[in-house]
């Protein structure tokens, strides 16, 4: 993730998901101390926190927002259709305060929407409350709603915690807090991460079982599990993601394989570009790069191959090198916990991505056919530049996300009083919205701070067209000029290359990095298209990689992490005995096995683990909510109720706790049960009561 602090804000008492939080940070190499990474709002005190720029939320990198339906209506109106209502209400004023903090602060927000209690919670008004919020935020990339722990969701009779909820409201589980914080994350990861928009795959041993050019097209096995693949490759296909092909085999059998299996989800007209031959992989994939115009640090390659893995790596450390296990149902598993994969706001340009890719082949075809003047000619290119309204505004904030070699000033976030969207089609189809301006007026000048276009339109002179689009715009107002904002980036060369043929005079401004690049209005408005050597370079297949030994973009997740996250932590059991392995807790020789269970918990709970059996709870860095937790642990694993007399005092050591652990067994303990034991050690020998002494001991 980002190097981001999460600022916590809660209807509950939520401080049990600090833990898991702070345990991801480390886990994804956030930068600063982990432990000061994590900060919590008052309790119960959402709405100020999200309406307060100097509350935890305003002042963190991320924010998570945590609600019961329960907890915002009051109790007499949780059931029935007045309390339906109110939570209809209080999901739009909840609405309208999260996108006030988004805006204010600029930065990602996870509400999550949590179960209602057993005891006092209504599912009506769960459902009522996680539908409403959904919709309000469908499509929006500054906050996102989770309404559930998936894929982390544990089985039901795991999810709540009655005591803990009566006695301090802490009204989950520890592996229920340990998804929660999982599922907020991973969102968050999605959020502010970018995302990779290739996807290349392995055919044997990936796609299917079975080596195609020794088994043939009707010897290799797809079964139910790696159907499983083929239909996660076809969601990522549906969310705009391209997908390649990248296998050492003869292309013929790759395609008869496809051939007699119509009833795959993913089929040859849903791949965007395929290298199936006998180079090395590594090269097959910066060819793909090329054709598609497209970084190798946008690419995931996908291969069950260790030796692949290892070559690709080695030749392509931009790409994102993932291996697949062998086995079918755990290569699923491992797509499905894959979080580079992971999709959020999907563009009806996302779904188009692979049709306009195959449109652009056709005109990589005929523009090899004839002279770059006569392609021009002849392309039948239209150019509309209009208003940006509600209906582009997830693709208007897409493309500044995502464009980089054409993105004058680097922006990624719009706040100019104007903004243009440009939709462009020729002879060969629909590019569909390629381009923006976001722009204000400042004195005489009419000044765009982002003008920005997808590479995928680059070279035929839409950039002109929009830049004698402002031209015109200014004149029509009355303006003298037009400035275009410029910042120099690793990446948009080609920017560089349009700003240095314009009759632009250079003023600087923010220092020395960034600069505007001022035209007359008339000038601006007369600017067209020439075709010359930039526009060969830019119309022509693309190098692609970027600086030599750049790595960053989906690369910069690791590979490692990756694969780690995917295999390992999967699951809230798996995440909290990686937790609990991180914080390893000192044997004590002679320690009793409750002993030894106490140490066990507060080395999970505080600060400081203990060490000997004299060690006391509130010197170790106790306090009441630890407290709760803890007796709510003992309550789990020895069944028994520890009275909050007992706990506070100064004598609270684990061996005293211990102690009293036992006693409260003891004493819990139903006369059948006592009597059985008595008859039992009735019958035992002393030489038999001496040994099963020593064994205790032991």
């Amino acid at each position: 993730m980002n190097k981001i602090g999460v600022g916590v804000a809660a209807t509950f008492t939520a401080e049990p998901l600090g833990d898991a939080l702070r345990f991801w940070l480390a886990e994804l190499d956030a930068e600063g101390d982990a432990e000061e990474a994590v900060a919590f709002a008052p309790y119960d005190q959402v709405f100020p926190s999200l309406l307060d720029s100097g509350s935890v939320l305003g002042r963190a990198g991320a924010a998570v927002v945590l609600v019961r339906a329960e907890d915002m209506v009051a109790e007499n109106m949780v059931a029935g259709q007045d309390g339906l209502d109110e939570v209809e209400a209080v999901a739009t004023d909840l609405a309208a305060a999260l996108r006030t903090s988004a805006r204010a602060s600029g930065t990602p927000h996870v509400l999550v929407v949590c179960p209602p209690s057993p005891e006092h919670g209504s599912p009506e008004a769960h459902a009522r409350l996680a539908s409403k919020l959904a919709r309000a935020f469908e499509g929006d990339r500054a906050v996102s709603v989770l309404t559930s722990a998936e894929p982390y969701e544990p089985a039901p009779e795991a999810v709540h915690d009655a005591f803990a909820d009566r006695t301090g409201n802490v009204p989950y589980t520890d592996r229920y807090f340990a998804a929660l914080a999982a599922a907020a994350v991973r969102r968050l990861h999605a959020m502010t991460t970018p995302r990779p928009k290739v996807v290349a795959v392995d055919c044997d041993g990936t796609l299917w079982d079975g080596v195609v050019g020794e088994d043939g097209p009707d010897g290799v096995v797809i079964g139910p599990e790696r159907m499983e693949i083929w239909r996660e490759l076809a969601r990522q296909v549906a969310a705009g993601r391209l997908l390649c092909l990248c296998s050492k085999n003869e292309e013929k059998d790759v395609r008869e394989v496809f051939a007699r299996h119509p009833e795959l989800p993913v089929g040859l007209d849903d791949v965007a570009a395929m290298r199936v031959g006998w180079e090395a992989k590594s090269q097959a994939l910066r060819s793909l790069a090329a054709e598609l115009d497209l970084g190798l640090d946008s690419f995931v390659f996908l291969d069950d191959s260790p030796v692949e893995c290892a070559e690709v790596r080695a030749g392509c450390p931009e790409v994102l090198t993932l291996r697949l296990p062998a086995d079918a149902a755990e290569a699923a598993a491992f797509l499905r916990h894959c979080w580079p994969l992971d999709l959020l706001a999907v563009t009806e340009a996302d779904r188009e991505r692979t049709r306009r890719y195959q449109e652009e082949r056709q005109r990589e075809q005929a523009r090899g056919e004839m002279s770059l003047a006569d392609f021009f000619a002849t392309l039948d290119l239209r150019v509309t530049i209009t208003p940006a309204g509600p209906e582009h505004e997830a693709r208007a904030a897409q493309l500044a996300e995502r464009t980089n070699q054409f993105n004058l000033s680097g922006v990624r976030r719009l706040d100019g009083d104007e903004k243009f969207v440009v939709d462009v089609s020729d002879r060969f189809g629909d590019y569909g919205v390629v381009g923006l301006t976001d722009v204000r007026t400042e004195g005489d000048t009419l000044g765009a701070g982002a003008f920005l276009l997808s590479c995928r339109a680059l070279g035929r002179g839409v950039e002109h067209r929009m830049l004698a689009h402002l031209g015109a715009l200014a004149r029509e107002r009355g303006l003298a000029r037009v400035a275009l904002a410029f910042r120099a980036t690793e990446r948009n060369q080609p920017a560089r290359d349009f700003l240095a043929a314009l009759p632009a005079t250079v003023e600087p401004y923010d220092g020395e990095e960034a600069a505007w690049y001022v035209l007359d209005a008339a000038d601006a408005a007369a600017v067209v298209h020439t075709p010359g050597p930039a526009e060969e370079r830019a119309a022509g297949p693309a190098g692609t990689t970027g600086p030599a030994g750049s790595v960053d973009a989906a690369a910069s997740a690791g590979w490692a992490a990756v694969e780690r996250i995917a295999t390992r932590l999967t699951g809230a059991d798996a995440i909290l005995d990686a937790m609990r392995a991180a914080r390893p807790v000192t044997e004590v020789a002679g320690a009793s096995p409750v002993e030894a269970t106490v140490m066990r918990m507060w080395a999970e709970l505080l600060d400081v683990a203990p060490t000997s059996v004299s060690d006391g709870f509130f010197q170790l860095g106790g306090h009441s909510l630890r407290l709760v937790q803890f007796m709510a642990r003992v309550r789990a694993e020895f069944g028994v109720e520890l009275p909050f007399d007992t706990l506070y005092t100064t004598s609270f050591t684990v061996a005293e706790v211990a102690k009293a652990i036992e006693e409260r067994q003891l004493a819990d303990a139903d006369d059948e049960e006592l009597a059985g034991l008595l008859d039992e050690l009735a019958g035992l020998s002393d030489e038999e009561i001496d040994a099963l002494l020593d064994s205790g001991n032991g």
